[in-house]
Formats: structure tokens, sequence, C-alpha cells
């Protein structure tokens, strides 16, 4: 009577969380980057602004290992890092966790079969469907079973330079787009079964070139870039080829859609290509050595790190300095009306004025190495290895 007693309670729970992670929020950061185009910049967050104190602190299972970007959607804050993280925004609490091969930040995808949404997030070995509620909880544990809705596209065996990188997905048209590990080819799959509705493959999975990048979606095209020289726009619905260009560049990063055009960041430079074809309207050399950094666009502006010493506001219809400031290594930006915050070679968190430039706080956290924040009702989110940090004003 008393375990039967103990399984209503934890259902009970289960019911009150399930409320929680279907809430709408201004706060929500429902996938890496924030939004399907890739800018990092949520209009409605706001952040620290002059120095921050820790707000929570959650330790994470033995298992976890987190260097990605959190996601949030409503009060529930997700993480990845060999299995998902699920926390309370507010106290860190844990919701639920599920181990399994899951590494790269999660997307928030809508599933009109079952009664909560799917988070869709990739690892070494594929492509997975987890359910953003965690499944049935365990009595007497924070574990979860049916965690796990379905297996997409699976990665080959780890080859002769080890596991696949998992590449964040992308929610967009009631769809997930995401490039497949260890493949070059990215795909458009079904939120509630995984089942593929097209896939475009590049130098059909030779060895010698790279995985498509984190995909920018937006206005009906779906655009990667990848390693030698590639960047191509497939329209996204039927995966046909809008565009293709080789760029000359031996290293090509990820890109960001805007009303301006696609900006790609390359290693030396930044470029800016129309939407309509791919032509280049303009690119602006950085003297940079990026080999893992991704751009963020706010307002007009372009924060892009050169991986060397410097993080630059460009004008995104120009390419024009705006201004520059010291920073040295790779970093993925996210933005606010008035700071960016960065974090310098996974280990140093910075924040800029937007306007200015100007450097108003530095964080150092406790162990390494530190993912790219998220921001949301005045706090920073971010994985660090072992745990999952909030930052508050302090």
């Amino acid at each position: 009577m008393s375990a039967l007693g103990v399984s209503g309670a934890a259902g009970l729970a289960s019911l009150a969380t399930q409320e929680d992670t279907d809430r709408q929020s201004p706060s929500d950061w429902p996938m890496a980057r924030y939004d399907p185009p890739g800018t990092g910049y949520n209009p409605q967050a706001a952040g620290p602004t002059d120095d921050v104190a820790v707000a929570w602190t959650h330790e994470a299972p033995a298992w976890f290992r987190g260097s990605t970007q959190p996601v949030r959607q409503g009060e529930t804050l997700y993480v990845g890092g060999n299995g998902l993280l699920a926390l309370d925004t507010e106290t860190g609490q844990r919701r639920f966790s599920v181990q399994g091969p899951y590494h790269s930040s999660p997307t928030v995808a809508p599933a009109s079969i079952y009664r909560t949404k799917t988070l869709g997030i990739t690892g070494p070995t594929g492509i997975y469907g987890l359910n953003a509620r965690g499944g049935q909880p365990l009595p007497l544990t924070d574990q979860t079973v049916g965690g796990e809705r379905w297996t997409g596209p699976r990665s080959p065996a780890p080859g002769f330079f080890g596991p696949a990188e998992a590449t964040s997905p992308v929610t967009a048209n009631g769809r997930i787009y995401t490039a497949v590990p260890g493949t070059n080819s990215v795909v458009a799959v079904e939120p509630n079964n995984g089942e593929v509705l097209w896939r475009q493959t590049h130098h059909e999975d030779e060895g010698i070139s790279g995985p498509y990048s984190r995909p920018a979606v937006d206005d009906g095209l779906v655009v990667v870039t990848a390693w030698p020289e590639q960047a191509t726009a497939y329209r996204a619905d039927t995966g046909e080829q809008h565009w293709h260009r080789e760029l000359g560049k031996s290293t090509v990063l990820p890109p960001i859609a805007t009303d301006e055009g696609v900006v790609i960041p390359t290693r030396e430079s930044v470029q800016l290509r129309a939407r309509a074809d791919g032509s280049l309207l303009w690119e602006r050399d950085l003297a940079g050595n990026a080999t893992d950094s991704t751009p963020a666009v706010a307002n007009g502006t372009i924060f892009v790190a050169d991986e060397q010493a410097s993080l630059h506001a460009l004008s995104l219809a120009t390419g024009e300095t705006r201004w520059t400031a010291p920073f040295e290594g790779e970093t993925t930006p996210v933005v606010t009306d008035n700071r960016v915050y960065a974090v310098d070679s996974l280990w140093a968190l910075k924040a800029f004025d937007v306007a200015t430039g100007e450097q108003q706080f530095e964080y150092h956290p406790s162990e390494v190495p530190l993912s790219p924040p998220i921001v949301g009702d005045g706090m920073l989110y971010l994985a660090n290895r072992g745990r999952i940090l909030a930052l508050e004003d302090a």
C-alpha cells in the first residue's frame, strides 16, 4: 500500500512538472543559438549588467559531462551531455534525468501525436527524439523510463579519429533539421516518429570532406556550410537544392540567416551572401584564425571573434567596424539589447556593452569547460562540465 502511495505521489509531481514544461515564457530559448536562423539574440530577454553572482548550482549525476548550450522551455532548463538533465529554472532542482548517447543541445519540437513536446537531440551514434517531460518517473529516484520516443538516422561506427561530433538540431516549420553526425548529410525529420522527410548529402560521405554545420533555417530555406569551402541552401519543404557556392575558403563556420542576407564566417573573414542565389554581397577580412567560433547577430550588428585578439562588432549592412574589444579565444556569443555575453576559450565568461564594446565584467568558474550561456529573467544559465550554473546580478 505504501509503494502505491509513493507511485501516486510521483505521478502527481509529474503532472505538476508537465504544466511547467509546456508553459510559454518570454525567456524561452528553445534551441541552440536561440532561433532557427541562429542569431543568438532574444529581444525579450535580459541578463546581468554589471557583475554576476551564483544564484544556484546543480551538481549533475556522475555520468553527465556538459559543455553545450542549455535550452529553456517555460520553467524548465534542458542540458545535454552523455544524457539529458531537466532542471527547474528558479531553483535548479532536478525534474528528471535520462542517461544515454545524447550530447548536443536539444531542440524543442511540437509532437501532434503526444500530449508533450519532443526534444530532438544528437550524439555520436545518431539522432534521437526524447519526451520533454521525461517519461514515467521511478519511485524514490530521480530517474525515468520511457524517455526516448524514437531513434532517427544512425551514424556510422567510429572511424580513425574517434566518435562523430554531435551537431545541435533546429526546429522550424514543425520539423527538425539537423546534420547527421559522422556523415556529410543534412536531414529533415518528423518530430512525432523520427521519419526522414528528406536527406541531402555532399561528396557522398567521402572521408576527405567534413560534416555539415548546424543549419540556419529561415523563410523556406535551410542553409548549411561544410569543409571544404561548401555553402548550400536547400528548400526547407522538399530538400531541393536552391543554390550552392564554393567559397574559396578552407574553413567555413556555421551560418546565420538574416533579412539582409546569409552571414557566413570563415577562418580569416566574415561574408554576407544573398539569400536568393548565394552571391557575395561583401566580405570583411579580419586577419583571423577562427576554427570553432560562431557569430551572433542583433539589431543590424554582427558580433564575431577572430580567435586572435579581438571581438568585433560589424555592421550587417556593410561589414564596417562599429567597435573592437580585446578577446583572445573561440566563442559563441549571445546578445540582449544592452549586453553581449561571450565565453572566452571555454573558461571565462565576459560581458560587453552592446553599443561601445566596453567590458562590464568577467567571471571565472571553479572548473572548466564552460558552455555558451543562455539569457532569461535577468539570469544566465550555463553548463559547466559536471554541474549547471545560474548566474544573477551581483
